[in-house]
């Protein structure tokens, strides 16, 4: 009966070693794995550095993966994010394509919550201070192409063949439906979409969830932080990623 017992705990410990992740403490974070400059980025964000990081790695992942296509983000504000992502794009010589009133936030409608109208004229970055973020990380200039004004008028320019990464920060329903509907069939396969106010306005869910019915989407989406998900497109599994606790 003991030898018994002994055998079977003995057992025990090895289907539960089987279960412990393989990877290495580096590998379970390689979101530490970063430039200094995000430091400085940080008074150009409303994000935090946390999420600066996360934005970066992103943008490293789709280096690392070959995903070709430039870069698109919806709403810039000081550029921050903006650069983060960059920085990682920095000798690939894709074009980063940045979109914004710098007039604050527009007029909302009942579907982007209670709290949204406070908030319309708010948050009204500067063209320039966008150049300086992308002056820390050495972006090139010539390859960064700013669109000022509102969507409905800037999107109907000269718009990116292919993109690699399409990051929206645009808050309110209208505004996010418009940037799915203009980038996201020229996101390439494997491309990362970033959708930054997932969890803080009510408009920006129903937008993503409104669009991604109309198309007969499933997206395996991901979170990190309060509020900000992204999805890789075509991505249908992780498995890849078992035992690893931040996934690219």
């Amino acid at each position: 009966m003991g030898n018994q017992t002994t055998t079977a705990l003995k057992n025990m410990r090895n289907f539960i070693n089987l279960l412990k992740p393989k990877s290495s403490p580096v590998d379970l974070d390689p979101i530490l794995k970063v430039i200094p400059e995000l430091e400085q980025l940080n008074s150009y964000s409303l994000s935090g550095i946390q999420v600066l990081k996360k934005l970066y790695s992103l943008g490293q992942d789709v280096v690392n993966r070959k995903i070709p296509g430039d870069f698109v983000e919806c709403g810039v504000c000081n550029g921050g994010s903006a650069a983060a992502i960059a920085s990682a794009l920095g000798n690939t010589e894709r074009k980063v394509w940045l979109y914004d009133s710098f007039r604050g936030m527009p007029a909302t409608r009942e579907i982007d919550g209670s709290e949204a109208a406070k908030y319309v004229g708010r948050c009204v970055g500067a063209e320039e201070k966008v150049r300086e973020a992308m002056r820390i990380v050495h972006f090139p200039e010539e390859s960064c192409i700013i669109r000022k004004g509102w969507f409905e008028n800037t999107f109907n320019e000269p718009l990116p063949r292919a993109v690699s990464i399409l990051h929206i920060d645009a808050d309110w329903y209208d505004s996010v439906m418009l940037s799915l509907k203009t980038f996201y069939e020229r996101v390439a396969d494997g491309g990362v979409i970033i959708i930054d106010d997932f969890g803080h306005w009510e408009g920006c869910r129903e937008a993503f969830y409104d669009f991604i019915a109309q198309r007969g989407l499933k997206p395996l989406l991901e979170r990190f932080g309060h509020t900000q998900a992204f999805w890789v497109k075509g991505r249908v599994h992780n498995r890849e990623f078992t035992h690893r606790w931040d996934i690219p």
